[in-house]
Parts: C-alpha cells; sequence; structure tokens
C-alpha cells in the first residue's frame, strides 16, 4: 500500500496539520474568551518576564481596533479547509502555494508579535508563545510535506517513459 495521495503527498500530512489547527483553536479561543470576559482570568504567572495578563492588555494586543486573540482564532478556522484531506490530495498548485503562503502569513505575524512581546512590552505570554509554536509547527510541517508531495501526473509520466522504454528494449 503507498503512502501517497493524488497529489504525492504524505497521508500523514491532512491529521497532522488538522491536530496542530485544532489545538490552536483551543488555545486562540481560550485568549479571546479571556480577553472579551473578565471573569475568566489567564492561568498564567504575572511575575516577571511572564506575565500574560501585561501582554494581552498592551496596546500590541490588537492590530487595528482587532483583539490579537480574534486574528489569531480566524487565523486559525480559516487554515482548516487548507488541510483537509481532499486539499492535500489536490495536484493543483495553487492550492500548495496558497496553503504556503497562508502558512507564511501566519509566520510573519508570530515575527511581529515575538517582537513586540520581548522588545516592546519586555513580557512574555505562555499562551501565546503556545499559539506562536503551534503556528511554526503547522507550517514547518506543511513546507516539508509539500516538499515530499510529487503530483501523480509527474509520477504518471514517469511511468509512461518507463513502459515505452522496455518496450523499445524488446
Amino acid at each position: 500500500m503507498s503512502s501517497t495521495r493524488q497529489s504525492g503527498a504524505p497521508v500523514w500530512a491532512a491529521p497532522a496539520c488538522l491536530v496542530l489547527t485544532a489545538i490552536g483553536i483551543g488555545i486562540a479561543t481560550y485568549l479571546t474568551i479571556a480577553h472579551y470576559d473578565t471573569h475568566v482570568s489567564l492561568v498564567c504567572s504575572a511575575k516577571g518576564a511572564i506575565d500574560c495578563e501585561a501582554v494581552t492588555t498592551s496596546a500590541q494586543s490588537k492590530v487595528f481596533g482587532i483583539p490579537v486573540a480574534v486574528l489569531g482564532l480566524a487565523y486559525f478556522v480559516g487554515m482548516i479547509p487548507w488541510h483537509l484531506p481532499i486539499a492535500w490530495r489536490s495536484a493543483d498548485p495553487r492550492i500548495r502555494f496558497g496553503r504556503l503562503i497562508y502558512g507564511l502569513s501566519g509566520i510573519g505575524f508570530v515575527c511581529y508579535l515575538v517582537y513586540a512581546e520581548a522588545v516592546i512590552i519586555k513580557k512574555i505570554c505562555l499562551w501565546c508563545t503556545g499559539v506562536h509554536i503551534v503556528t511554526l509547527l503547522i507550517f514547518v510541517v506543511t513546507v516539508f510535506a509539500t516538499a515530499l508531495a510529487i503530483p501523480t501526473d509527474v509520477v504518471d509520466d514517469d511511468e509512461a517513459d518507463d513502459d515505452e522504454l522496455e518496450e523499445a528494449e524488446n
């Protein structure tokens, strides 16, 4: 039995990315609830360099007036269609490149957020760091799985060339 699908993508790509996306949705949902519900406090240290409240209530916790937690939640929900098994099976290059660009946009935003935490706020939010790590892992898995993917039409062409070569030898 083959370990690849029609696009040549590894069979583990979709489930791995969907599990990571679900983890991202979970953390981003928790951060979003904590942002809007004053009765919910983040389970995180508020002393020293680790201070989730300082990070999540800072000026950098909103972009164009939208809480970063909401943007993160929207990002992970938007990630779902890119990582469904049918999308990974597709040999359409627009899907492959779209998935990579979407992931790269997440990495770009994470870089800004890490800079904001480390340089501007000078505090770290462990929950935010969890989101950053999940985003990075999704991107790494996506890049790696995409690099391993060989569209079936390329494989079929190679097999056809092999068949023609065998016939020519006979």
